[in-house]
């Protein structure tokens, strides 16, 4: 069986729809499953906003050490610890997007959003050629049946981290900057779940230092389950996007995406078993 007919005999396990997007960095080998396909973008749509801040402050239009006052009024709902925080308190831009990618905060998204314009971020997504990427709407705010919902496609997130992990947005040290927040995620149930950090040759040691790391983040919303990496496997250097929508029911959606994740690791890296 190929690569592309056991992904989508795990996505048709599942139900609801797939979008998979995944590229070897050196070979250039290619996994595309409805990798155009529109998809709420959920969380994922936070890295978009962090590439965004780093143009900014490259282009001395912000500071990356500007403290910014919380409010009380700037709090919302969902992932986060700043919506239980004391008001007035101060945060470092910086501070911002990294609790926006390592816990996923909202009030901290919604905070950059205004600081950097929502337009802006979108500005820079098309000048980069990913059209497929719209930021529409702040997180945990009105509705999505109200406002329109944000949307990205795998290919174009994929493509992105492509672009970062080369060096080639803002730039190389921007791009190290954002891997190394990346790799703080605190969400690794999906992408990093069953790839063996010891690289599949062993069981891994207590104190070894890990083969594979894990830049990633992921996102999600009722019914929906996303996940975004570039994998660093040694000598394979990888990205995947996993984008799933229309779960009937998350866990199935959620072990789909592990199993995927696995698969697409074999496949690039040639460990089995």
């Amino acid at each position: 069986m190929s690569i592309h007919d056991r992904i989508l005999e795990l996505a048709s396990s599942a139900g609801g729809v797939f979008g998979i997007a995944a590229k070897d960095l050196a070979t250039g080998r290619e996994i595309l499953m409805n990798a155009d396909h529109q998809f709420v973008a959920a969380s994922i749509i936070k890295i978009p906003i962090m590439v965004e801040g780093f143009r900014q402050a490259e282009e001395g239009l912000i500071s990356l050490q500007t403290k910014v006052k919380l409010a009380d009024t700037d709090k919302v709902g969902g992932a986060g610890i700043l919506k239980v925080m004391s008001q007035g308190i101060k945060i470092p831009v910086i501070d911002l997007i990294r609790l926006m990618i390592v816990i996923s905060d909202n009030t901290a998204s919604n905070i950059l959003v205004d600081l950097l314009g929502m337009d802006r971020v979108n500005r820079t997504m098309q000048e980069l050629g990913l059209t497929g990427i719209i930021l529409r709407r702040k997180f945990m705010t009105l509705p999505q049946a109200v406002q329109a919902a944000n949307s990205v496609t795998a290919q174009d997130i994929s493509c992105l981290l492509e672009k970062i992990a080369k060096g080639q947005v803002v730039s190389r040290r921007a791009c190290e900057e954002m891997v190394k927040i990346m790799k703080e995620q605190q969400w690794d149930d999906l992408i990093p779940a069953l790839i063996p950090v010891s690289g599949g040759k062993e069981e891994s040691l207590v104190g070894q230092v890990k083969n594979v790391e894990i830049a990633h983040k992921t996102g999600s919303v009722s019914g929906v389950r996303h996940d975004a990496a570039i994998v660093y496997a040694g000598s394979v250097n990888y990205v995947v996007t996993i984008l799933a929508s229309d779960l009937p029911d998350t866990r199935h959606g959620e072990d789909a995406i592990r199993r995927i994740s696995l698969e697409i690791y074999r496949y690039f890296t040639g460990i089995s078993g």
